[in-house]
């Protein structure tokens, strides 16, 4: 019997509105109901759910409160994504079928006292302003806000959102789902270690049902229900799908997140990356400790830095595939290396490193599975500028910090050239490198040689930059410096002809 928990926000009461249009009501579902014993909801039968979009990723959920308020969590506007980054799909069912209204946020407000640690979020609650009004139909109402008084204990909740309906799937349900869930008790709920030295009891619960959770692209969405006060005829959002472990894992609670999967960590203002998430990120380790990061890019084949293995012997170094966690290697590939290629044109000086990138060689090819992916490749031309990239990776948390034990993500804006040389670093930069930031996020050192990925309208991340150098870890003055790797395409293709590619 698997038992499935998530938390969820409920400081509901911070985003009640003032202003009521008497001419609609609340809560009240849509004419289709749910599909009988199935997991699909029949279209527009809850008609307050908003899917929040970064460019064509589902990002997050949401509720429609009033005609011009939508309420997500507050991480689905923290960690590198601003308000304005986001697209807000209203009226949606079927996300090939285009009949919905797109919105766009003119404000996002998070919760004053919003905080976030190594696991959790706290007072996890945002509130969007549209940039302009919602006309209200059959596909279109408000939900209800619960009163105080409201006991919803024991009763059946809902969550409905757009998330993956797996743990490891790499993309979002075409059609809106939905599970039934109950709260647990906060008792029950700390019997597990991480919730019970993070679950604030006045601002957070727990719910779960067997072998049923949100995911993500969940995070933000409604946890709702009916209540007998108005004869189970009106729906009331009860919770927001907050923060968790893994998806559907035995004693965790769960969620959904912004990317792809999480629960927080730092990788210096970053967030602990869902398991095997990024399956083309490899850990280099030096006299078994973490020297460098890096992506497959084929079966046998590592892109990393030049820097990684300019002055220091690759044999000593061991390369770890389908890692997640330094304390879990019982399905993680181990490979040596049998040779590495660095640039030609690689040089260094006391600051920077030019032409920073290297290809490794595995003394054996892995085979591809769910945990070990190739990353693809970009296009030659292409262009990232203001494109939101990922970076991940097992290095430092802070320049003081140790390494971290477990792979880290954070969300970055990479910036234009004229941006780039416009910062402090100007005089040590050089066309084939690119510059990200996001305030208080960076690569830190172990994190070198690891990819800055870009997803694709495909559907397909590619990498667009490796960790190359900086000035200290997330300095707002000096922002990060990656190699551009779509100058090095031809360099690459070269050096990995006797490689195993995937389709692109």
């Amino acid at each position: 019997m698997i038992k499935i928990w998530f938390v969820l926000c409920i400081v509901i009461s911070w985003a009640s509105a003032d202003k009521v249009n008497a001419s609609c009501e609340c809560g009240i579902a849509g004419h289709n109901r749910r599909i009988v014993g199935g997991t699909t909801v029949e279209p527009h039968a809850y008609p307050w759910l908003v899917s929040l979009m970064l460019g064509p990723k589902l990002h997050c959920g949401g509720a429609i409160i009033t005609d011009l308020h939508i309420l997500t969590a507050g991480h689905c506007i923290t960690f590198g994504v601003h308000y304005r980054d986001l697209t807000v799909y209203v009226g949606m069912h079927d996300r090939l079928d285009t009949s919905y209204v797109t919105m766009h946020v003119e404000n996002g407000v998070k919760h004053p006292h919003f905080t976030s640690n190594a696991v959790r979020d706290i007072n996890d609650i945002a509130v969007l302003t549209l940039d302009k009004k919602l006309k209200f139909t059959e596909n279109v109402r408000p939900i209800c806000l619960p009163e105080d008084s409201m006991d919803f204990r024991n009763l059946p909740l809902t969550v409905a959102g757009w998330g993956k309906t797996r743990q490891g799937a790499l993309t979002s349900s075409r059609y809106l789902l939905e599970t039934k869930v109950q709260i647990v008790d906060s008792d029950k709920c700390k019997k597990s270690a991480i919730y019970r030295d993070n679950l604030v009891g006045d601002t957070m619960m727990c719910a779960y049902s067997l072998g049923k959770d949100a995911c993500q692209g969940d995070s933000g969405g409604p946890l709702f229900s009916t209540h007998r006060r108005s004869y189970n005829k009106k729906w009331y959002q009860v919770g927001i799908v907050s923060w968790g472990i893994d998806c559907a894992m035995p004693d965790y609670p769960e969620c959904g997140r912004p990317s792809d999967k999480v629960v927080s960590m730092r990788i210096v203002g970053g967030r602990r990356a869902e398991p095997h998430s990024f399956p083309w990120t490899v850990a280099i380790l030096k006299n078994e400790r973490m020297h460098c990061g890096g992506a497959m890019i084929t079966n046998k084949h590592v892109l990393s830095a030049g820097h990684c293995f300019k002055w220091d012997n690759f044999k000593t170094m061991e390369v770890l595939i389908g890692l997640d966690n330094m304390d879990d290697l019982k399905n993680v590939e181990k490979r040596n290396i049998s040779n590495v290629v660095i640039h030609e044109a690689f040089t260094s000086t006391a600051v920077r490193d030019e032409n920073d990138i290297a290809i490794a060689t595995l003394n054996h090819p892995v085979a591809f599975n769910d945990n070990i992916v190739p990353i693809c490749l970009p296009e030659p031309a292409e262009d990232f500028t203001n494109r939101i990239g990922t970076i991940v990776g097992w290095g430092r948390v802070g320049v003081e910090k140790s390494s971290s034990k477990v792979l880290l993500k954070a969300s970055l804006r990479i910036l234009s050239d004229e941006d780039c040389m416009s910062s402090q670093l100007a005089q040590h930069l050089k066309p084939t490198m690119m510059c990200a930031f996001s305030k208080g996020k960076d690569g830190c050192q172990g994190d070198s040689g690891g990819p800055l990925l870009v997803f694709q309208p495909e559907g397909k991340y590619v990498q667009a930059g490796v960790v190359s150098w900086g000035i200290g870890c997330a300095d707002p003055r000096y922002p990060g410096v990656y190699t551009k790797v779509n100058n090095y395409i031809d360099w690459i293709l070269q050096h990995t002809t006797d490689g195993i590619k995937c389709n692109t």
